[in-house]
């Protein structure tokens, strides 16, 4: 039963009109000045209840119903806020058998189903770098994983990546740091923010010393040659 608005009179009425009748049945022997016998007795707590289920029927089922749909909505989601989770399975199964290029066109194939998911790009770049050589791959889906990113998390991962690729593996530093500070204004304020802090603070020394890395501090002054020999 729908416990609607326009129907909460009818079933007013009806529950009037059931009760009614039931009380003069059981209280018409009494009202004659009769004792009721323990059988009309007996008849009269059966249509009492029977009464008080007409009641449950025409508005506790209505009641609880809805009540019952609303903690059911808090802990368990309709299909609209349910995102379905791409299966890699086939992609990875390729892989495994060293199918590379079979194992990229599955992960595809979870792009064209899924655009907004990430991961896909990502193992992508990672098939293309380590095992296809494809530079040029690497950076086009790094890239596409980084302009689809949402939240920090998935931000920092794709960024982190790219700017890995670009310092450790084309060995351009000033690239890398370009990334970071885009990672820097997409996540302000965060404790995420504050390591890309850091990251472009080494970036930027890296940067400034032509690709070297900032001289040590050596740990022990050489000794000075003596000027004189000893005397053997």
């Amino acid at each position: 039963m729908e416990f609607k608005k326009f129907d909460l009179p009818i079933r007013i009425l009806i529950a009037v009109v059931v009760g009614f009748f039931m009380l003069k049945m059981i209280f018409s022997g009494a009202a004659k000045g009769e004792d009721l016998s323990p059988a009309a007795k007996f008849v009269g707590v059966l249509l009492a209840m029977v009464y008080g289920f007409v009641l449950f029927l025409l508005f506790g089922y209505p009641v609880l119903k809805k009540v019952g749909g609303k903690f059911a909505s808090l802990y368990m989601p309709s299909d609209a806020d349910i995102r379905i989770v791409p299966e890699y399975s086939v992609a990875e199964a390729r892989a495994n058998e060293g199918k590379y290029r079979e194992a990229v066109d599955e992960y595809r194939k979870v792009i064209a189903e899924h655009p907004d998911d990430i991961y896909p790009h990502l193992r992508i770049a990672e098939l293309a770098l380590n095992h296809l050589g494809d530079h040029h791959l690497v950076e086009i889906e790094l890239l596409s994983a980084l302009g689809k990113a949402e939240g920090e998390v998935s931000i920092v991962m794709a960024a982190g990546r790219l700017a890995d690729f670009y310092q450790l593996t084309l060995n351009d530093p000033a690239r890398a740091l370009e990334v970071m500070k885009q990672v820097r204004e997409k996540i302000p304020g965060t404790k995420r923010a504050d390591l890309a802090d850091e990251r472009i603070a080494v970036l930027e020394r890296i940067v400034q010393t032509g690709g070297a890395p900032p001289p040590k501090t050596p740990d022990k002054i050489a000794a000075r040659p003596s000027r004189y020999k000893m005397s053997e």
